[in-house]
């Protein structure tokens, strides 16, 4: 008896960032694999991170799986799931989307989808504790960001039917699941940097009115100063979310794939940062040497990490380390440091 081919319909929702899709596509991946029929995906309104319109489609399109089995189409809020079967399913990124799974209900007379939860990053390893203080720091007021931080929360715990991770809790370590790091090695981009180049990966803090810009230059400075010792040449990374022009005075590696996707990065002799998901990835995944720098006037954020975070953060990155203390950490060598 042959297998079934019936075509599979799944609806992707809560993308933000291109760093989503490349999980989104591990799992595709790992469906088109599994069975012998058609996935027909529906994605769900992206907000702000693609545009809007056929180029905003085509980005989207790009960073998924390339499977002539794959049948992509895009759907705004109103229309969102009336014309589904009642097998399609969720995939959602961070927590279950309420809104979706609650549409879907209404429409199959209370029939509710298997779930399925991909990566957001390290917010995924949160408590609902962590990720109010996020939404606090992106600007949400009280109780909104509680209530909606709770609502996040009980939604995971609740309505998930499957969480497809990058990292898997391993006794009281994580390890990586080799299913979605495959995906981050497949999908390469680019060309490696110039010998002898350390890469910084910068963050929104100016933008979200945590550092003032000036501060932060002085910080990178310092970093620059603190790598010229080892015989390395610093050039940032800028956060999707920033402007480059805010980084005058310093080489810049340019793109707009994922850091983690991305040789320019992954192939410098030593990639710095704080506590980001990008420099979690790289690390774990491409085993790139890394570096976690303190911007002191920022210790109340590695304050604020859970303990999930906390130690998934430790399995795979050295302890962080003081601008002050670079030369020496690069001299000494050692994991997660470029052995100069």
């Amino acid at each position: 008896m042959s297998e079934p081919t019936a075509p599979l319909d799944l609806v992707l929702t809560g993308v933000r960032s291109r760093s989503h899709l490349v999980y989104a596509s591990s799992y595709l991946r790992h469906v088109l694999e599994s069975r012998p029929g058609p996935v027909h995906l529906t994605v769900l309104p992206t907000g702000d991170a693609f545009g809007h319109g056929p180029d905003a489609e085509a980005a989207v399109r790009a960073l998924l799986v390339d499977d002539p089995r794959l049948d992509v189409r895009f759907s705004g809020e109103g229309e969102q799931l009336a014309g589904l079967p009642r097998t399609a399913r969720l995939l959602c990124v961070g927590a279950p989307s309420v809104r979706a799974w609650t549409s879907f209900v209404r429409t199959h007379r209370g029939r509710p989808p298997h779930v399925t939860v991909i990566d957001e990053g390290l917010g995924s390893f949160g408590t609902w504790a962590t990720r109010r203080k996020a939404y606090r720091r992106e600007g949400g007021r009280e109780p909104r960001s509680t209530v909606r931080a709770i609502a996040v929360a009980s939604s995971a715990r609740w309505l998930t039917g499957e969480r497809w991770s990058l990292y898997v809790r391993d006794g009281r370590s994580w390890r990586v699941d080799d299913r979605v790091a495959r995906e981050f090695r497949l999908r390469l981009e680019g060309s490696p940097p110039a010998a002898g180049t350390a890469v910084y990966l910068t963050q929104p803090w100016a933008a979200l009115g945590l550092l003032s810009q000036t501060a932060y230059a002085h910080h990178l400075e310092a970093v620059r100063a603190a790598v010229s010792t080892a015989g390395l040449s610093l050039a940032l990374r800028p956060h999707p979310w920033e402007q480059p022009e805010s980084y005058a005075g310093f080489d810049l590696v340019h793109g707009r794939t994922p850091a983690e996707l991305d040789r320019q990065v992954l192939g410098a002799e030593l990639v710095l940062g704080g506590n980001s998901t990008a420099l979690l990835n790289l690390a774990a995944v491409h085993g790139t040497r890394a570096v976690r720098v303190m911007v002191p006037e920022l210790a109340f954020l590695d304050a604020a990490l859970g303990s999930g975070q906390r130690s998934l953060l430790d399995a795979f990155l050295p302890p962080a380390v003081p601008v002050e203390a670079l030369p020496r950490t690069l001299r000494v060598g050692g994991r997660g440091a470029a052995p100069l």
